[in-house]
């Protein structure tokens, strides 16, 4: 393997989305979802084989930089269901930043820990 890319969280992503696919084929056993699983486990094989490093790596990040976003806002989305019954979550009109406010009704002033701005918010339930 010297020289060659390797494994990263890609082709783990890869992997995972192949053996879903297969779960998903013993139910419904279409020839088309076979080609899929065989397409995808070539293009693992074939990353984790590739000499072009730097071409794998810009892929790689480009594909953590998405799965955060996207596991950061479900994150987000639990935090809210969790913490439903003593707090409220608003963002602040000027930064965009997501807010967290014990959960008290009526006017309230809030300050944003971002970028200091003050505002008022009423909050009714």
């Amino acid at each position: 393997m010297q020289g060659r890319y390797g494994h990263d969280k890609l082709n783990t992503f890869i992997w995972i989305l192949a053996a879903a696919v297969y779960v998903i084929n013993l139910f419904v056993r279409s020839p088309i979802l076979v080609i899929v699983i065989l397409l995808l486990g070539a293009l693992a094989v074939f990353r984790s084989l590739s000499k072009n490093i730097t071409k794998r790596l810009y892929e790689n990040n480009r594909f953590v930089s998405i799965y955060t976003a996207v596991a950061d806002f479900f994150k987000r989305q639990y935090m809210k269901v969790r913490d439903f019954k003593t707090h409220r979550y608003l963002r602040c009109p000027y930064c965009k930043a997501q807010l967290r406010l014990k959960k008290r009704t009526g006017v309230q002033s809030i300050h944003c820990p971002r970028c200091g701005a003050d505002f008022k918010k009423n909050i009714l339930f």
